[in-house]
């Protein structure tokens, strides 16, 4: 036996040994699930379920519920916050072999939202519509903004370039102008991606095709004060779990 396989294996009954000595888990499902659960305790969940198997080679297939690379930390925004989880429910059969070669996973990789002070949280299918969720509750009304015009972007610049900042205060209303507050910008073809923190006020970056497409791409002459404030259409379908809208 080789003096690396040794440590190897000395290493290995002494991980046992810690998981052995460690009080029965008793925070968040170490699984895939729908039930609320605060952000500190999924992250706790995370971490225990990352100690249990740290010497797994498939340590990123847990189905635990985990922070969005994307989105890492909360975000603010006056009475919200903002927090952005991912878990990887995709198909790894190499690792969960089920009888006669047939598949059981359930699929995809469904994002959850979550409000903490107002314990309201929701599941979807993809980011961008986790995303358009958490608006709907924190700041009801967003999908009636006035679509910034790509001309004035800036592809150069990390925020908002002062073109964009300016044509903003002069169309958005005050309530939309506020910390964590979003806006909807013309994207290209392509350039559908919610971008987060990129906002004047530290907010995201919707994209346009977040809202009807037959929506024109320039304020039609209406006071800003009078954006609708209430979602002009429903909200989009978010795997059906979600609490508190």
């Amino acid at each position: 036996m080789s003096e690396e396989q040794l440590a190897f294996d000395i290493e290995g009954l002494i991980h046992q040994a810690a998981i052995e000595a460690a009080p029965e888990w008793r925070g968040a499902p170490l699984h895939f699930t729908t039930a609320y659960h605060s952000p500190s305790d999924l992250d706790a969940a995370y971490e225990h379920w990352q100690f249990l198997h740290k010497r797994d080679k498939p340590r990123g297939q847990s189905r635990v519920w985990h922070r969005s690379m994307t989105v890492p930390g909360s975000t603010n925004a006056g009475e919200h916050v903002f927090d952005l989880f991912r878990a990887d429910l995709d198909c790894r059969r190499w690792l969960h072999p089920e009888p006669h070669g047939q598949c059981l996973c359930v699929g995809g990789v469904p994002c959850l939202v979550i409000c903490e002070p107002h314990r309201w949280f929701r599941i979807a299918g993809d980011e961008n519509t986790a995303v358009e969720g958490w608006h709907d509750h924190a700041f009801p009304g967003w999908r009636g903004l006035p679509i910034v015009p790509a001309r004035l972007r800036d592809t150069g610049s990390a925020g908002a370039s002062k073109a964009v900042r300016r044509w903003i205060e002069e169309n958005y209303p005050p309530a939309m102008q506020v910390a964590g507050a979003p806006i909807i910008t013309e994207r290209a073809r392509y350039g559908t991606r919610h971008v987060p923190g990129r906002s004047p006020w530290g907010g995201y970056d919707l994209s346009h095709t977040a809202v009807e497409s037959d929506r024109a791409l320039e304020p039609r002459g209406q006071s800003t004060s009078d954006v609708a404030l209430a979602p002009t259409r429903p909200a989009p379908a978010a795997y059906g779990l979600g609490v508190g809208d």
